[in-house]
């Protein structure tokens, strides 16, 4: 059974003013940004209730048979994982994160690993080469230094056959369908620092590439519109639940990630308020603002 020191999630909603909030990251060199605290958990579960409603409930793309192991990776609260774990139960499921998951109602068939995948590979056991049908992510844009590294190495533990799927985004945004984000000068910075960090965060369309560099064949890629606020949900109402959460935390998800992702780039403690300021105001109250959610899967040839 799973254990976490931060077993509790709480709603964001008993944080008084989240501007306040001290956030704590994970305890590891990978240069993922986010936090991994009570907060940041309960704002992951929101978030993949609303991308599973955006996606019509489904949220897996790839057309699984009946795999007998899948791995998710960057599994974050485990909600994914557990939700692999309850659907495909003849399968054994392995969710990998960087901190421990926090506790929760678990299949028999799921267990969760703590630790870096990628340092994983090849000393695990549940890693071992072409030992999976099925790999799994969603949103490493923040914390994925070598996505074409990544992508190899995905592909090398997955069975001839097997099925490879990233779900991520590009971190830009369009404003009555022009891009408009290019233009602010914190998120000039932010790509500016990922850049000179590995990141990419134009990963969300850049997987396809990945994967064809990898040797994955039959790849498909899924766009989905991602509104900030209700104002699509006339037209498309699956997208009013991750639209109510996009308005509500993203404008404080980049408000705490603008000094960690900028630290030791120079910037002043003035400025960096002022770009947090700026990110605020950019990201609230915006009707016609969306970005892009990508999913991207891709088939491991089968042996010859």
């Amino acid at each position: 059974m799973e254990t976490s020191s931060n077993s509790k999630v709480e709603s964001t909603s008993n944080v008084k003013d989240l501007r306040d909030r001290d956030p704590t990251y994970h305890t590891t060199n990978a240069e993922y940004t986010l936090p991994n605290d009570a907060v940041e958990y309960a704002r992951l579960r929101d978030q993949a209730i609303g991308l599973d409603e955006m996606m019509h409930n489904k949220s897996v793309h790839a057309p699984l048979a009946n795999p007998q192991q899948i791995v998710d990776v960057g599994c974050g609260t485990g909600i994914i994982t557990r939700q692999l774990g309850e659907k495909y139960t003849n399968a054994r499921v392995y969710g990998i994160d960087l901190s421990p998951v926090p506790a929760g109602q678990t299949t028999p068939n799921v267990e969760f690993i703590l630790g870096d995948v990628r340092k994983l590979i090849g000393s695990h056991p549940r890693l071992a080469v072409e030992s999976t049908d099925f790999v799994f992510s969603r949103l490493l844009v923040l914390g994925m230094t070598d996505w074409q590294g990544y992508v190899k190495d995905m592909m090398s533990i997955v069975r001839p056959g097997g099925w490879v799927e990233m779900q991520d985004l590009v971190i830009e945004l369009y404003l009555h369908g022009s891009h408009c984000s290019g233009d602010w000068e914190w998120m000039k910075a932010i790509y500016t620092s990922a850049d000179k960090k590995g990141l990419d965060l134009q990963c969300g369309k850049n997987i396809k590439r990945y994967m064809e560099e990898a040797g994955l064949e039959d790849i498909v890629v899924k766009e989905y519109r991602m509104p900030f606020g209700t104002w699509l949900a006339g037209e498309r109402p699956e997208t009013r639940t991750i639209g109510e959460h996009t308005a509500r935390e993203y404008g404080m998800l980049y408000y705490h990630a603008i000094p960690k992702m900028l630290q030791g780039t120079g910037y002043t403690e003035e400025r960096l308020e002022e770009f947090q300021t700026s990110c605020l105001k950019d990201l609230t109250g915006r009707d016609g603002l969306e970005g892009i959610f990508y999913v991207t899967i891709g088939r491991k040839p089968d042996q010859k």
